[in-house]
């Protein structure tokens, strides 16, 4: 046998395929990683708009280099009410506990920050509560709030951290 090699790279639809197909995944990439083209609301000037508990912002960041952007969600913190008494739990990741007054209590579980309203709060208020994972990078973080100002706090960062708070109101 001489001469003639059969290599596919010799024909013309292959190349065409294969460059075909490395483009889609760089668009696909660049979507993915831009987000899509999401936008986000802008609020007049002047205007307040509260925010509500466990929503998140978008940041993006922007490098020099030509890299594609990343959009990261960072969570915000809840809006503390004017009035009123509440607990704020802060944690990024789960968490779950009780909080309540004279010893009615409320169970909950969820993740972020988040503020539970404690009616008819005369008396002795507690609120404990443990990060649901192993994270020693992050604080989880209970506050009790009335009237707009925080009476006290307390926080942890070991894994599967508990926290404590008992206030007499």
């Amino acid at each position: 046998m001489t001469g003639h090699r059969n290599d596919s790279w010799d024909k013309p639809w292959v190349t065409i395929a294969v460059v075909v197909g490395i483009i889609a995944v760089v668009v696909i990439a660049l979507v993915f990683f831009l987000g899509g083209g999401n936008t986000s609301d802008q609020s007049l000037p002047g205007k307040t708009t509260p925010t509500p508990s466990g929503s998140s912002t978008q940041v993006t960041q922007v490098s020099g280099t030509g890299a594609p952007q990343t959009t990261i969600k960072v969570p915000t913190t809840a809006s503390i009410p004017v009035t009123g008494v509440f607990v704020k739990v802060s944690y990024i990741g789960g968490f779950s506990g009780t909080y309540g007054v004279n010893g009615v209590t409320q169970k909950v579980r969820n993740s972020g920050d988040r503020l539970y309203e404690i009616t008819n709060s005369t008396g002795n208020v507690s609120a404990t509560f443990n990060k649901e994972d192993g994270s020693t990078k992050h604080d989880i973080t209970v506050e009790l709030w009335k009237n707009g100002k925080s009476l006290t706090s307390a926080k942890n960062s070991t894994p599967f951290g508990i926290v404590s708070i008992k206030y007499n109101l």
